[in-house]
């Protein structure tokens, strides 16, 4: 598959080419890594990393020009350097503002970080001393707000995630992708919960024989 001329790398970042790190804004891609999606970008139709992070921290975290970064599952897009956010998702903006910052105050708890990325955030619980408890107290507290209702609400690896209610998730954004670069073959890289909309969405490109 790799002889291909239509061939794409799309991977997740934490978990998959960075170690987890206990603190989310302590995890680093190595300078190996970096160095070799960097060759990858010159002898593949497209590199791409597909990320729940927020796409300027995934850029940060890579400083690979030639990648195209997709964050926040989909709901933006760094490329040729210009930020651009899923249209449908803009509305949700300050909700998701008022949404986090309630979140902050409601949940003095120890143990938590709460990860703005913008147009979602985070509510990781991995420092915490009784994951199990905390993990309820968050959902039950997002059980509570009325705001809080109409979101979407997904889990990965100790972390809860509030995003808009918009159907953009890691498996739309391989295929849009896909159909964007001509892509005959894929090479997908995930570790976690969400990357299994991209699997999903690789079979059922399989299947339609794209």
């Amino acid at each position: 598959m790799l002889d291909h001329p239509y061939v794409g790398l799309i991977t997740d970042i934490d978990g998959t080419i960075a170690p987890i790190a206990v603190i989310p804004d302590e995890a680093q891609v190595s300078s190996g890594c970096r160095s070799a999606l960097a060759t990858l970008t010159s002898s593949m139709t497209l590199v791409a990393v597909l990320t729940g992070r927020d796409v300027l921290k995934a850029r940060e975290m890579l400083t690979t020009d030639d990648v195209v970064y997709v964050g926040n599952h989909g709901l933006d897009r760094w490329q040729d350097g210009k930020l651009e956010m899923a249209e449908e998702a803009r509305d949700y903006l300050p909700v998701v503002q008022r949404l986090e910052d309630k979140l902050r105050q409601d949940l003095g708890m120890l143990g938590l970080i709460v990860e703005d990325k913008g147009v979602s955030f985070g509510i990781h619980y991995r420092l915490s001393p009784e994951p199990g408890k905390t993990r309820a107290a968050i959902l039950d507290t997002l059980g509570h707000i009325p705001e809080a209702q109409d979101m979407l609400i997904t889990e990965g690896k100790m972390v809860v995630e509030v995003r808009p209610p918009v159907k953009v998730d890691k498996g739309t954004s391989l295929r849009q992708l896909v159909v964007e670069y001509g892509l005959r073959g894929v090479l997908c890289l995930g570790d976690d919960v969400t990357d299994v909309d991209a699997f999903k969405s690789l079979h059922a490109l399989t299947s339609e024989g794209l």
